[in-house]
């Protein structure tokens, strides 16, 4: 289904189909040229100083569009997404004519960009689908651009042969996303018949002469527009509001449904082919119902969806008996089909146009906002919608996004009309959980899991599953696991045939997962996955409008630990919260040495009454605050060590046993650098420098391991001691690794590589928390930054956090707050996690975080354990076909100080992923430097390309998870 381009360098969609060139905005108010003069746009990247597209329409439905564009070039940014534009245009009813592109300097000099400097190629989707659309695209390498410059360019779509011939159509949404000066719009289309214009905005001007009409809008947009605190998935719940200006030549409904009828009616023809496969499918079927139900799970599945919008290339669908012998169509092919088995079988079934992103405006017929079609079915009065293209849908159900929506049905033998589709699947929505485990005295856990999804996320498992080969699925169940907040590795995996939807889909798995939870701090949280809720902002709170929650559903989490001999909880009680919209319980046990728990969700209402939502944040907060419970452990672990042990004497305040009993660890053990690192620390508590100092500079004497100074550095900053001989250590230690690391020791590059980034990110660290300690907050804000975008530990958080509020940037920290809270290492030092706690309190941040991904994609994550997962992630062009399923590789990623470019080295995986390596060489990461010292990072990731993801997603590895040994800090 389409999906429109949002962004300034796609201005430019054929004109006769919806073409929001920018995000929309509903009150973009009309262009006051006075207040110009004052206006300052220095720190913009770029300033538009020009929009201007003029159209005109003809009675036959013929036109041509003209834009012209001038962008002032302020960064080095701006040149990086304006040196390559890209204009798309469809061959087969319009020509796209590039008049002029140039750019003026400042010098007072004009360049031209030649013709022989401008590519013809495919489209993306025209890759894809080449016997679907005739997309191509007009690639133009902008030549000779600096900062400072104006480029300004003059394209023309002329269109030829109409896609509804007598009729046309035209959407707009006006520029917000940065600074314009002015946008102009011009419409030209003919007096007589009138069109339908509907506006958001007011007219500037219409004039009429010469039997035709024009009207001329202007806007400007001068200032960045605040965040709206009304999130997208609930203002746009029920579908994104239409364009700003919308324009249609049709006058009704029934004539937008008699156009696309004439074009999909003719190819319902009931073939001898196509009647012998429907008596085929239906033999022994007496009632309708069957009958429809068993050619449905014959389109459905067995009919490769190919995935290009209605209107994306053609409107006229492939003929029912060519799409029987393709074995793959679109939407409207998959439904042209289904209606022709069906119609054999006499049972009438009519298209049905809908949008599954933006809500229809009754007031104004046209076919602009369509981007899919289905099936509506006759049933007495009403309809039942089905849709063949998602392949594993279960029968009758609708994907979220297109249900309680409008939708243009279209019967053979009556005018076309608006019909609302159901606002819930045929069957109770919900998920159920079971993992039966134990655990040993190390805190190594074993179990087994079985996960069991019925409605929107059932789907997309299935789709999963289905695009996955079968030796591969261990690699799938991994990856869903880990984003459900689950550390561990999973093997024997097995899972539900995904064709077979009549039943819930499942998956089981044997799970492992050693150090688990704080099971070495004797407390542990059960293995049940979190729940997805939705934590409203300040202003969602005040909101007086209904909230919606999207279909009933019931969850239900049940898991069974086993202790060892001699260890006993402390449970924590049982809840159960009851509201008219939700209800929610959970209850704990223990009996014969396994804890049993029990955890359900129920969702009652599609929405909160507007009046709740006060009552539907405690709610939340009242599941967050269950799910967040630790479970206390009685009895002697594996896990007291003298480290461990020491820890917690230091973490409870007894220093001086803790010294005691490190001096004898040390004394045992005098090679274990991480014992002498707690020992000098806990000296410092005492405080007693001159002790620590000794064994500190008994350590540094004795090696010229930079991670032994960057330890000793940390330990003083920490202590809030000796200063200036932590900043002579620690910059010592990130000028010895950088050094290091420019010497790659093996090609891929090998473990002592990865383990000189991770010392790189704890070296930053240090530095910058020494600067800080010493008064130099703007430096260490370099420094800890930088360590932070590359290692996401509880520690460099926590530091950070102290910075920005040094600094003044308190939104800032509350931001790193809530991720440091969701961030691995909390308990790494002993007082971390109470200075974390502290900082929660003194920013004001929720205790929730819900790190959940139970596949309901309709909701919003508003989890920091989520977003830390987003920061690793970056979508990445591939150069060439995508493959048709699931494939991964891994890859190495070289990043050098000063380079623009990355260095991406194949490391293993599917080899069809390696030419990979070019598109990643050139991708954004977001890694920075805090100086201009020569060195460089190595990473690693995880590739994943499908055409069912429709692209190719790079997720970076944990630090922690990369080959090597993890530094000393």
């Amino acid at each position: 289904m389409r999906r429109f381009p949002r962004s300034l360098r796609c201005l430019f969609f054929s004109f006769f189909m919806l073409t929001p060139a920018f995000p929309q905005s509903p009150a973009v108010a009309p262009m006051s040229p006075a207040k110009l003069d004052n206006q300052s746009f220095a720190s913009e990247p770029y300033v538009i100083e020009l929009v201007q597209n003029k159209l005109r329409f003809e009675s036959d439905g013929k036109g041509l569009r003209e834009l012209h564009i001038r962008i002032r070039v302020q960064s080095e940014s701006a040149i990086r997404e304006f040196g390559v534009l890209v204009y798309p245009y469809s061959a087969s009813f319009e020509n796209l004519d590039v008049l002029y592109v140039r750019v003026h300097k400042q010098d007072g000099t004009t360049i031209e960009t030649p013709a022989t400097d401008i590519q013809e190629l495919d489209s993306a989707v025209s890759r894809e689908a080449p016997m679907y659309t005739d997309q191509r695209e007009k690639h133009i390498a902008v030549k000779s651009m600096g900062v400072g410059d104006v480029l300004e360019a003059n394209l023309r779509w002329t269109t030829h042969d109409p896609a509804a011939p007598g009729h046309f159509w035209f959407d707009h949404d006006f520029f917000t996303a940065g600074i314009c000066l002015k946008e102009e719009l011009e419409i030209n289309v003919p007096a007589t018949p009138p069109v339908k214009l509907t506006v958001s905005i007011p007219a500037s001007e219409m004039t009429e002469a010469g039997g035709r009409r024009t009207y001329t809008f202007r806007t400007a947009h001068l200032k960045k527009d605040e965040d709206n605190e009304i999130p997208a998935w609930e203002k746009d719940f029920e579908g994104t509001s239409p364009p700003a200006i919308r324009l249609s030549s049709f006058t009704s409904w029934a004539d937008v449904g008699a156009w696309y009828g004439a074009l999909q009616q003719p190819r319902i023809h009931v073939t001898p082919e196509i009647r012998a496969k429907a008596d085929e499918l239906t033999k022994g079927k007496s009632s309708d119902a069957d009958k429809i139900h068993a050619i449905y799970d014959f389109v459905a599945p067995r009919f490769r969806y190919i995935g290009v919008n209605l209107g994306a290339g053609r409107y006229t669908p492939h003929a029912a008996e060519e799409v029987l012998a393709n074995r793959y169509g679109d939407c409207k092919d998959k439904h042209t089909l289904f209606a022709a088995l069906l119609e054999a079988e006499g049972i009438h079934a009519f298209p049905a146009l809908i949008s599954s992103s933006y809500k229809l405006d009754p007031s104004t017929p046209s076919g602009s906002l369509f981007d899919h079609v289905i099936t509506a079915i006759p049933q007495g009065d009403s309809f039942l919608f089905l849709d063949t293209t998602p392949e594993v849908a279960p029968y009758g159900m609708l994907l979220r996004q297109l249900r309680d929506r409008q939708a243009l049905v279209i019967p053979s033998n009556a005018p076309a009309r608006l019909v609302r589709t159901p606002p819930d699947p045929p069957f109770l929505s919900g998920e159920k959980y079971q993992m039966d485990s134990s655990i040993d005295a190390g805190g190594v856990l074993d179990g087994k899991g079985r996960f069991e999804d019925r409605g929107d996320g059932e789907v997309i498992m299935r789709a999963a599953y289905r695009n996955t080969p079968q030796n591969r699925w261990k690699e799938l169940a991994q990856a869903i696991v880990a984003r459900m907040g689950f550390g561990g590795t999973v093997s024997d995996v097995a899972a539900a045939q995904p064709e077979s939807t009549s039943d819930p889909f499942w998956f089981s798995y044997t799970y492992h997962r050693t150090d688990y939870s704080e099971w070495k701090q004797h407390r542990i949280t059960l293995p049940f996955p979190p729940f997805l809720l939705l934590e409203l902002t300040e202003k969602q709170k005040l909101s007086k409008d209904a909230l919606p929650l999207g279909s009933p559903q019931e969850v239900v989490y049940e898991t069974s630990l086993k202790l060892p001999p001699g260890v006993s909880p402390v449970l924590p009680s049982g809840v159960d919260h009851k509201n008219d919209f939700a209800e929610y319980s959970a209850s704990y046990s223990f009996e014969k040495g396994v804890i049993h728990g029990r955890r359900r969700l129920a969702i009652k209402l599609r929405d909160v009454p507007g009046s709740e939502r006060a009552a539907f944040s405690a709610f939340v907060k009242n599941v967050e605050d269950d799910e967040n419970r630790y479970i206390l452990l009685n009895g002697e672990l594996e896990s007291d060590n003298p480290f461990g042990k020491s820890r917690s004497l230091l973490k409870a305040g007894k220093t001086s046993e803790a010294i005691a009993l490190l001096e004898k660890a040390v004394q045992d053990d005098p090679d274990n650098i991480l014992l002498k690192l707690t020992l000098g620390g806990a000296y410092l508590r005492v405080p007693d420098e001159n002790k620590a100092m000794t064994l500190f500079n008994q350590m540094i004497d004795s090696t010229t391991d930079p991670g032994m100074l960057n330890g000793v550095a940390y330990e003083l900053a920490r202590a809030n001691l000796r200063i200036n001989d932590a900043l002579d250590f620690s910059s010592r230690a990130v000028a010895n690794i950088s050094a290091d690391s420019m010497a790659l020791t093996s090609d891929p590059p090998g473990p002592l590589d990865y383990l000189r980034t991770r010392a790189l990110a704890a070296g930053w660290d240090t530095l910058g928390w020494v600067k800080f300690r010493g008064g130099d907050a703007t430096s260490a804000e370099k420094y800890v930054q930088a360590a932070w975008l590359l290692y996401q530990h509880a520690s460099i958080g926590e530091h950070l956090i102290e910075i920005y509020e040094k600094v003044g940037k308190k939104q800032g920290a509350s931001h790193i707050c809530r991720l440091a809270l969701a961030a691995p290492g909390k308990d790494d030092e002993p007082d971390l996690r109470s200075k974390l706690d502290a900082a929660q309190i003194r920013l004001g941040i929720s205790t929730s975080d819900s790190m959940v991904v139970n596949a309901k994609s309709f909701k919003p994550f508003t989890s920091g354990g989520i977003e830390l997962s987003e920061m690793r992630s970056v979508k990445v062009p591939f150069p060439g076909e995508l493959p048709s399923e699931s494939k991964s590789a891994t890859f190495a990623i070289v990043i050098a100080n000063g380079q623009k470019s990355v260095v991406a080295k194949f490391v293993e995986g599917t080899e069809e992923l390696r030419p990979a390596v070019k598109t990643l060489a050139v991708s954004k990461f977001s890694q920075i430097f805090p100086d201009d010292k020569p060195a460089k990072l190595v990473l690693q990731g995880l590739l994943s390309c499908s055409k069912f993801s429709k692209g190719c997603t790079f997720v970076f590895l944990p630090l922690e998870a990369l080959p090597g040994p993890t530094p000393v800090q």
